[in-house]
């Protein structure tokens, strides 16, 4: 007996459990572990508890009952297994036995039982007495949910403790399975219908005994076929219909009793109307083929067949598998059609597994009944179909299929439509071959047995060729066909050797050059791409060296393949750019092989034109691969072009007398030395210095030399020893202020960028502060200084903030100012050779954001300076400069000014200057095409002042009117309708009077900019 303590213990903890049980669950809770524990560590028994507990459960009043039975289950629960010896469980299931007629405290008691259940030390005895009154006593139809759910629970508890005992006690299985089927019947709740789905499974498939029961068993399943279950809003235990659909589809496909039923009754579900329900039926009729073995299938194929039949005859959405894209491992769940394939699919291999005469006895009867279809070309997609899904099986039903199919329909027709219908139909058993013998790997030879595809190989490949080289080009869907079908077999594991392939690849080739339908260049294109990374050797040596081949040294002459059909410089450079994308080799390939055809060409007379294609795609690879190409292949690159092309350069006038050929390639060179390998830069650097610095003394006279040199060195690691840059940097700032200097635009530009370059890798604050004339206001001198500011501005340098300043300061200067305004767009315009790339940080010292910081610095001085002045000239420079900073950076940069800088927009456009109206209107061009809806918001402000604008007067020169008419027209397309059109007539009344303007750019802006305003809300006819 429980001593004084241990009986106020008992009886404050029942006060504190049956007070917080529907107000607080975590403390009732802890209340109940506590006791568990005391129980668990013999301070008193469990018993003593239901004696502590006696009046409350025997009181009359319900909620009293319910509380005290809650506080024993939950107590009882928190047990360890072992805690409760033999005669404890007993007494205490009698005890809940005697409690599972009050209907009320159900949930309680089975809550109780279920822990019971879970006890190590619970009898035989026991577990038929709770199989017994679940049976018999309880009744699931009068309870809720959460409280059936403790039955199924229960179930399979047991089931996890005697499971090796049900196997040979039938007895206690047959009890265990009436139970079962007395719990499940009528549940209807997600939670308890996957468990019940789930016992039903354990049930059939491993007790043998249950066999008795197999019709209760499958009528208590497919009641529910098909699941049509929406999961309701926050569902707390997240059950989808997926895992419902799942789970009910294992269980009927579980055990082989139930075949009969399943297969009759699925058939009949096939008829639905319902995508969904003919999906589901689909996936479980595939389930049970593969779960009930081979005698089952036996028995169920014809009518399984006649049904799948019908299914896929009558599909119109039938397709051919595009060839170009890898095979899926599984087919879509919501394409039937593929679905059924894969039925019929699993029955040929279920039957085969079991008996190869079965399997032939059902290939026979399917190939019967679709002979028809080839006689009169019927359903002939579906046919081939069905017949490439059973020849996918195996290679035994790969070569009984292909041997009996191909001749009903290959017979290598001369008729464009009949081939064209052939090789359709082929692709079907290239995808079964795919499927049996697997897809071609890279530098993965695989030998593949001797089979009848392979024995028709000379037929189908003389077909292809038929089809793509001998058909018109008018044809232009069969010859598409022949190069997707083409492709298909370089993907076939041990189908065509390496000559064939080579063969296939010079077909596609020459289609590609020739044919100017973009169906074929698209299809040949990625046929080429696709090849490739199969067969990159054989696409380099047939398609790229024939295409290099072909491109002409003579600029005047035309290139011609074999047969002597000619084919453009253009298309032939396309292509190869085309394919050849993101490939390793042939990117490497073709930039050697381009430059080395390069310095052949450039040699020639009136070439610059020639030059510049070869140059550009050279530079396209190099630009739009940059990230691909190895360090490696670089200086295998270099080693082979890099002394031809400074040759070229320089001996050349076609490239080097031509300013778009020079800068081109400059870049070509940038890009090969900023890949090159680190550890050769410093060698580089002395080279590059000694070519153009000593033998072709770029500081001593001007030269366009300076273009290829500035780049190279962009390229170069900043941390190699520079020795003597300051020198060189203030002979550079030298032959740029010299007056009587004499260079090109080009050649200055060259210079300039020089000195950036200088600026932002190897010059030192104190050495550009020396250089620095602000005194000196001679455009040369302004030049030099804004060119310096780029390259430290653009990392972030301290010293930046200073010149930013001074040339802020000095727009405000009459002589100069507006001279200024022009250079800031300098700050912030993007140089290919000064740009960060990805994965390369030491090449130079440009921050990523540093547009973000000078835009941020410079914007607030310049509107704080227009506003403080009142001079039109002095305003007109802050706009222009604004106006250029802004057209290169980010419009997500400029979003959080743009509240700030409208409003000043749209002051200056009413102010009496030209100059500042051209400047405020190019601005807003600009943010109209980046800020459509705050523009939106002043659509009719500056509508209205575009209007007046529009109309010639004092300060409404040509330019303004042009530009007013060009916004309007801007506005047109980016301001949504609920704005523009409530201002569509007055605009276009508004504009009438132009329509009559002396200058016709005006009135052809005038008309295209009324026509926008006359389509606005009109549906385009297609």
């Amino acid at each position: 007996m429980p001593n004084e303590e241990s009986v106020s213990y008992l009886e404050t903890s029942i006060v504190s459990f049956v007070s917080n049980i529907d107000v607080d669950q975590s403390s009732s809770d802890k209340t109940a572990c506590q006791l568990a524990d005391s129980i668990s560590h013999k301070s008193f028994k469990l018993l003593d508890l239901i004696v502590a507990l006696r009046d409350h459960l025997t009181s009359e009043d319900l909620t009293s009952r319910r509380r005290a039975l809650c506080c024993l289950s939950t107590v009882l629960s928190k047990l360890p297994n072992n805690t409760l010896l033999k005669n404890e469980v007993s007494v205490v299931l009698s005890f809940y036995s005697s409690k599972i007629d009050d209907n009320l405290l159900t949930k309680e008691t089975l809550s109780g039982i279920l822990s019971l259940t879970e006890m190590k030390y619970i009898s035989i005895t026991e577990i038929y007495s709770i199989l017994k009154i679940l049976s018999t006593k309880y009744n699931p139809s009068s309870h809720l949910a959460p409280t059936r759910y403790f039955t199924f629970k229960i179930l399979d508890a047991i089931h996890e403790k005697y499971n090796s005992r049900m196997l040979v006690d039938h007895e206690l299985t047959d009890a265990f399975v009436k139970a079962f089927l007395h719990v499940g019947n009528g549940e209807k709740d997600p939670r308890n219908l996957l468990l019940s789905f789930r016992l039903n499974e354990i049930i059939s498939s491993n007790l043998d005994c249950a066999d008795k029961f197999k019709e209760d068993l499958f009528d208590i399943l497919f009641c529910y076929f098909p699941i049509t279950f929406k999961p309701p809003k926050d569902d707390p235990y997240k059950i989808s219909n997926t895992d419902l659909k799942i789970a009910l589809r294992s269980a009927i496909a579980s055990s082989p009793s139930f075949a009969e039923d399943a297969f009759g009754n699925l058939i009949d579900k096939l008829t639905a109307s319902s995508p969904s329900v003919k999906n589901d039926t689909l996936l479980t009729i595939e389930a049970c083929i593969k779960n009930f073995g081979g005698e089952a299938c036996l028995k169920h194929w014809l009518p399984l067949w006649n049904a799948l039949k019908f299914e896929i005859m009558h599909n119109t959405d039938v397709g051919y598998p595009d060839p170009l894209i890898s095979l899926p491992n599984q087919p879509s769940e919501s394409d039937n059609y593929q679905l059924s394939l894969t039925v019929i699919r699993s029955i040929g291999q279920t039957l085969l597994q079991f008996d190869e005469k079965a399997f032939d006895k059902f290939f026979s009867h399917i190939l019967e009944e679709v002979k028809p279809n080839f006689v009169y070309e019927k359903d002939l997609k579906q046919t081939c179909c069905i017949l490439g899904s059973i020849a996918s099986v195996s290679d035994i039903t790969f070569d009984k299929v292909v041997t009996a199919s191909l001749p009903l329909f290959f017979k290598n027709s001369s008729d464009i439509s009949k081939l064209k219908l052939e090789i359709m139909n082929l692709s079907f058993f290239f995808d079964a071959y795919i499927k049996v013998f697997g897809q071609t790997a890279p530098g993965n030879v695989v030998q593949v047995p001797k089979n009848a595809l392979v024995r028709r190989k000379d037929d189908i490949l003389m077909s292809l060729s038929k089809a793509l080289t001998g058909s018109p080009k008018v044809e232009v869907t069969i010859r598409t066909l022949s190069i997707i079908q083409f492709t298909k077999l370089t993907k076939m594991q041990g189908f065509l050797k390496n000559e064939e392939t080579a063969l296939v690849v010079q077909y596609i080739s020459e289609a590609l050059l020739t044919d100017n339908n973009k169906n074929i260049y698209h299809a040949g294109l990625e046929s080429l791409k696709s090849i490739g990374e199969i067969h990159e050797d054989i696409v380099f040596e047939i398609a790229l060296t024939k295409m290099l081949e072909l491109l002409p040294v003579d600029p005047a002459e035309q290139s011609q393949l074999n047969d002597g059909e000619p084919v453009e410089k253009e298309t032939i450079l396309k292509t190869l750019l085309d394919f050849t994308n993101s490939r390793h080799k042939l990117i490497k390939e073709s930039i050697i092989g381009l430059s080395k055809k390069l310095d052949q060409v450039a040699p020639h007379e009136n070439s610059e034109e020639y030059c510049f294609l070869l140059i550009s795609t050279i530079h396209t690879l190099l630009s739009n691969n940059i990230e691909f190409i190895k360090e490696e292949d670089v200086k295998s690159i270099k080693k082979d072009i890099e002394l031809p092309l400074f040759a070229a350069i320089n001996n050349c006038p076609s490239i080097g007398n031509d300013d778009y050929n020079l800068i081109l390639l400059s870049n070509v060179l940038f890009f090969l030395s900023l890949k090159s390998p680190r550890a050769t830069h410093q060698e580089d650097l002395i080279k590059y210095n000694k070519y153009f610095l000593d033998d072709f003394q770029l500081l001593t006279r001007p030269s366009r030399l300076v273009v290829p040199f500035g780049k190279l060195l962009c390229g170069i690691d900043k941390k190699c020893n520079f020795q003597n840059a300051a020198d060189i940097f203030r002979q550079t700032v030298i032959i740029l202020s010299n007056a009587k200097t004499n260079m090109s635009p080009f050649e200055k530009l060259g210079y300039q960028e020089l000195l950036a370059i200088f600026a932002n890798k190897w010059i030192s604050e104190e050495t550009i502060s020396e250089i620095s004339d602000w005194d000196n206001k001679s455009m040369k001198n302004l030049e030099v200084l804004i060119w310096v500011a780029k390259g430290i501005v653009m990392k972030n340098s301290p010293l930046a903030v200073n010149f930013q300043q001074q040339f802020v300061s000095l727009l405000s200067d009459k002589e100069v100012g507006s001279l200024v305004a022009k250079l800031f767009e300098i700050f912030v315009i993007d140089i290919i050779s000064l740009q960060k790339y990805k994965g390369i940080t030491w090449n130079g010292s440009t921050k990523l954001l540093y547009k973000q910081k000078f835009f941020n610095d410079v914007f607030n001085r310049l509107v704080s300076a227009f506003k403080d002045t009142s001079e039109m000239q002095i305003k007109s420079n802050y706009l222009t400069a604004l106006s250029l900073i802004s057209k290169h950076i980010s419009s997500n940069l400029i979003e959080p000014y743009m509240n700030e800088m409208l409003p000043l927009l749209l002051q200056s456009l009413d102010m009496p200057n030209g100059e500042v109206r051209i400047s405020a209107l190019n601005t807003l061009i600009d943010t109209s095409e980046k800020f459509h809806q705050l523009i939106a918001e002043h659509v009719q402000t500056l509508s209205r002042k575009l209007l007046k604008l529009v109309i010639p007067s004092k300060y409404n020169s040509f330019g303004v009117r042009v530009l007013s008419l060009r916004l309007l027209e801007t506005i047109s397309h980016v301001v949504p309708l609920n704005y523009s059109l409530a201002l569509k007539e007055e605009i276009i009344r508004g504009l009438e009077p132009v329509l009559d303007d002396r200058k016709r750019i005006v009135r052809k802006q005038c008309v295209n900019t009324r026509q926008a305003y006359f389509e606005l809300g009109q549906v385009p006819l297609e």
